[in-house]
């Protein structure tokens, strides 16, 4: 007789711990459970179980050459399953996840596959409780309808998965976007909650970082010269950060006069040690000299495409110079002369990438 499917009946406003424990156990010992998103209901098996994978594809239906999208509960699970993240997808991550939209990136093996970040509470409860990464089609047999509660789940399935958490009917009732990201472009494989126009709107943003040694001059003279240039535009993000920074630490007085004197405060700056997580979600990173540009390679080869002399980003030629001084510890005088070399150099560069 064949074994009858466990239903979990889930309060998502007040979820039962230990029956989402329970799903996670089954799923870690091979199993395959049904589970609500925000969108449609869900199939998971434990991506690196191949038995259960294989019983996956089996009861949906699918093509074994089809690949399944992955469900992961943190941002860090995304970075182990891909390779180099562009800027623009780590925004659409920001933007969307916990949502209803499917990335479809590169993977470390230079493939490609999907991720997704469901919207639902006892779902992301599960996720963390099973810890790996889940392949998570949706709950329907392949080229039928998505499940939209339990009840569908068990027309299909009935006895043939071990458990379905029901969490009552999903909110939207229809698939996630299916989004392919490239560095500076999209294209959408499956229309679903997330609209194209939606998409654009974060395509169109950018992230310009500036890097020097303590962030406490250059950068942060940059960082305020770049925001009133550009007319402080809604799409552009200016940061800056240092490679050997006092976290917190204010500007030097003679930057905030300098910048004082061409209308811009930097009087509430505060310095800022340069992290991966600001390298990874930057289009542009320019720096002040070649020690910098040395040291984020070394650090992180992955964004070399992104990294250049601020100058030399600006159309300065090499033989004109491309490094900017430090002033740090020198008169008011130099300070000006800095910061008029990074306006300069900025103005260009506002023109270039507005």
């Amino acid at each position: 007789m064949r074994k009858k499917t466990k239903v979990f009946k889930i309060d998502p406003d007040n979820p039962q711990l230990e029956k989402i424990a329970e799903a996670a156990e089954i799923l870690k010992a091979g199993g395959i459970a049904a589970f609500p998103t925000e969108t449609v209901y869900g199939l998971a098996v434990v991506a690196s179980n191949d038995n259960a994978v294989n019983k996956l594809k089996k009861i949906k239906g699918r093509d074994h050459g089809k690949k399944f999208s992955i469900c992961i509960h943190s941002f860090e699970q995304a970075e182990g399953l891909t390779g180099n993240i562009p800027p623009f997808a780590y925004r659409l991550m920001k933007k969307f996840w916990p949502g209803p939209i499917t990335l479809v990136l590169e993977s470390k093996d230079s493939d490609s596959v999907g991720l997704r970040m469901p919207d639902h509470g006892v779902t992301q409860i599960l996720l963390k409780y099973v810890g790996d990464p889940v392949f998570a089609p949706s709950a329907n047999l392949s080229g039928c309808q998505p499940a939209v509660s339990a009840e569908d789940v068990l027309k299909n399935f009935d006895g043939k998965i071990d458990v379905i958490l029901d969490a009552g009917k999903a909110k939207w009732e229809i698939s996630s976007t299916v989004c392919r990201v490239f560095e500076n472009s999209f294209e959408i494989l499956r229309p679903g909650v997330i609209t194209d126009k939606m998409i654009n709107v974060v395509l169109r943003d950018k992230n310009v970082l500036f890097v020097c040694t303590g962030n406490s001059c250059r950068s942060a003279m940059a960082e305020g010269l770049m925001k009133k240039i550009s007319g402080f535009n809604p799409h552009l993000s200016v940061h800056s950060a240092g490679i050997a920074a006092f976290e917190n630490m204010p500007a030097t007085k003679e930057a905030v006069a300098v910048m004082k004197q061409s209308g811009i405060d930097i009087s509430e700056h505060r310095t800022k040690r340069l992290t991966d997580v600001i390298l990874k979600e930057a289009d542009y990173i320019l720096v002040m000299d070649y020690g910098h540009r040395r040291y984020i390679l070394n650090h992180m080869p992955q964004v070399a495409k992104r990294v250049f002399l601020l100058k030399e980003f600006s159309g300065a030629k090499e033989e004109e110079g491309l490094v900017i001084p430090d002033p740090i510890g020198m008169q008011a005088e130099y300070y000006l002369e800095i910061s008029n070399i990074l306006k300069q150099s900025i103005e260009k560069i506002v023109e270039k990438i507005q």
